[in-house]
């Protein structure tokens, strides 16, 4: 059975609160916004805001994007020059403002004013977030399983992979636009962010592409289209993709040579279990450790560039890694479509779960709740607790 059928039956199966790290008083030059939301994308709660209270996209500060299908509280900062207050947004077919929301079953979303603060939230923001699910179909030999893991992760915690929700730019298996940027084709890498490996015999027709994508395109999307319309090469079209939009097509590829390095980390060191991840691509999660001080404090490097590893098998798992990818040094720090990419940083290689139990429990159904840092993923530790 697949992972989100036992956790995301109904979106309040998947319950988030991020922790903020800043506290809210009564004067300060930005408005301090809760939004809770139930089965609706931050980024989409954030345009009905933007569109409803005409506060321009770009003035609303948030720390992180949250799941769609779950229930989640998070914050925002708006510049205290706007005028915001306490309201509701329903989605019935077509936005509507509205008093209140059901929260057991109508998708929209509220905000709530909290106060002032002095600095407008950014990406990353936030100190952590409490996570409260709930897993169905919980039946004899999953149980066995998840307990015999859940032991492991009290003890060792679990790797700290990157989750799916980073790899919404690839379509295709191992299909990633960076490469393509990276080897200067800028038609494959647009080919490859509309249809991934997919096999399209009127690209190039850039009305039939215009007229066919059209219904389900990002207003940005269009404007690329219509400018392939106009004649602009396809490096200048994709350009008019919005930075935070390219950069992710970067963070896909390092995020995933990373989970690379760390799975073959983990091979080489200790006895593990393969998990299945999407694309077909696995997760390696450990069984025991007998260096765990030492494996706590690891940091593995997205390239290895500016933070090159004393430790000899991480050095080796980068090398095997590179090596099996094609990847080449003269990609680092490289600029390409307007940005800077394959850049080098640290990421820690396991995560410790806070206030990690079970809240309750039947013969069909388990309610765990936990804490993470920022950047690090539920799902992750739930692939082990329900695959491993």
């Amino acid at each position: 059975m697949k992972l989100y059928s036992r956790i995301k039956t109904k979106p309040e199966d998947f319950v988030v609160e991020e922790i903020s790290n800043l506290r809210p008083a009564d004067e300060g030059k930005f408005h301090f916004v809760e939004l809770r939301k139930r089965d609706v994308s931050t980024l989409e709660a954030l345009r009905v805001i933007s569109r409803f209270l005409k506060i321009p996209l770009k003035e609303i500060g948030f720390a992180g994007l949250k799941d769609r299908y779950a229930v989640t509280t998070q914050y925002l900062t708006v510049p205290a020059s706007y005028e915001i207050s306490d309201t509701c947004f329903r989605f019935t077919g077509k936005w509507q403002q509205v008093g209140s929301l059901d929260w057991n079953k109508e998708s929209g979303f509220c905000i709530r004013v909290l106060g002032k603060v002095n600095r407008p939230l950014t990406l990353g923001d936030l100190k952590a977030n409490r996570f409260t699910i709930t897993v169905r179909n919980f039946e004899k030999n999953l149980r066995e399983r998840f307990y015999r893991n859940y032991e492991i992760v009290k003890r060792y915690g679990f790797p700290n992979y990157f989750g799916e929700q980073r790899f919404g730019s690839v379509k295709s298996r191992d299909d990633f636009v960076l490469r393509y940027l990276l080897k200067g084709d800028y038609e494959g890498a647009l080919r490859s962010y509309f249809f991934g490996k997919s096999t399209i015999d009127f690209w190039g027709d850039w009305r039939k592409l215009y007229k066919t994508l059209s219904p389900t395109l990002e207003e940005y999307e269009k404007d690329l289209i219509r400018g392939l319309m106009r004649g602009l090469t396809p490096e200048k079209a994709f350009r008019i993709l919005p930075k935070n939009v390219r950069l992710m097509f970067n963070f896909a590829y390092q995020s995933f040579l990373w989970n690379e390095v760390l799975r073959e980390y983990i091979e080489e060191k200790y006895p593990f279990v393969r998990v299945p991840f999407i694309n077909n691509w696995k997760l390696s999660y450990y069984l025991e450790v007998y260096d765990i001080d030492r494996l706590r404090k690891l940091e593995i490097p997205y390239t290895g560039r500016e933070f090159s590893p004393e430790d000899k098998v991480l050095k080796r798992a980068l090398r095997k890694v590179f090596k099996k990818y094609g990847v080449k040094e003269e990609w680092f720090d490289r600029e390409v479509g307007g940005m800077v990419v394959m850049t080098d940083g640290l990421r820690k290689a396991v995560v410790f779960p806070e206030g990690f139990k079970i809240l309750e429990k039947t013969r069909s159904r388990i309610k765990l709740q936990f804490s993470l840092p920022s950047g690090s993923y539920a799902t992750v530790l739930l692939r082990f607790l329900l695959k491993g």
